[in-house]
């Protein structure tokens, strides 16, 4: 079922495939693969192919978003990835995590709504322990400032995230962050839970390596051409975690 990744087939899916939210990002962390290429550009959703170290990888958006998520996750996994990996931003909600730094969730908190269709409330959504642990390896032994813990993942980027539009507050949103904090939520963002629930629903490998955009207590940023580089190299030690997984596991 590709209705969205028009047109993709199994051959189009590489051993690996990483996911980023923002369409222009699949080009940035193309420049490590060798000979990437564009396999598909349709709404939020482009899709390149290259290689690395010799072996396929798949670079894939998702939009910003569970609901468009969902949309790319499923065509994917019909097609036949293996491994997902999300390679993105979030903003830390705890005043020690640093713009740059990088967040790696084991699981996310999530709510109610498009991931209730899948399963009831109770059912988690945690990475594959296995490849959290090989990222988590590379990330610290390649010197990153690395952050490791429960995330959320937020429906809603004003409102429920904290933020305040000019708008009342909605039903249950008073000092949101504050209730989060006190649960020992790192950070949040918006794609994590959907890839883990259903990555785990299809019996496949999931994780997640985030860059910290911002640090929400203190509106402190990354500047932007740093941003985008702390992508590219996390893209590296990725897909050495990925690669490292299939040869011990698979």
């Amino acid at each position: 079922m590709t209705i969205h990744l028009k047109g993709i087939s199994s051959e189009d899916i590489g051993k690996v495939t990483l996911l980023v939210g923002d369409p222009g990002r699949v080009e940035i962390i193309s420049q490590n693969l060798e000979k990437p290429r564009l396999i598909l550009n349709n709404r939020e959703f482009v899709l390149m192919n290259g290689f690395w170290n010799g072996q396929k990888v798949s670079i894939c958006s998702t939009g910003i978003g569970v609901s468009s998520t969902e949309i790319a996750i499923i065509e994917l996994i019909e097609q036949g990835a293996k491994i997902l990996v999300r390679i993105g931003g979030c903003g830390a909600w705890k005043d020690d995590i640093k713009p740059g730094d990088i967040i790696i969730n084991n699981a996310m908190a999530r709510e109610l709504g498009l991931l209730n269709a899948y399963a009831i409330d109770s059912f988690p959504a945690v990475a594959d322990p296995l490849l959290i642990q090989s990222i988590m390896e590379k990330a610290v032994s390649s010197k990153f400032n690395t952050h490791f813990g429960i995330g959320l993942t937020s429906q809603s980027y004003y409102l429920g995230q904290d933020r305040k539009p000019r708008i009342k507050n909605g039903p249950n949103v008073n000092n949101l962050m504050n209730y989060w904090q006190e649960r020992s939520i790192l950070n949040c963002e918006m794609e994590t839970a959907v890839i883990y629930m259903l990555a785990s629903i299809y019996g496949i490998r999931a994780a997640n390596c985030l860059v910290v955009h911002g640090n929400r207590l203190n509106n402190e940023w990354v500047p932007e051409e740093e941003y985008h580089n702390i992508h590219v190299k996390v893209t590296n030690i990725v897909l050495e975690a990925c690669f490292d997984v299939l040869e011990k596991y698979n």
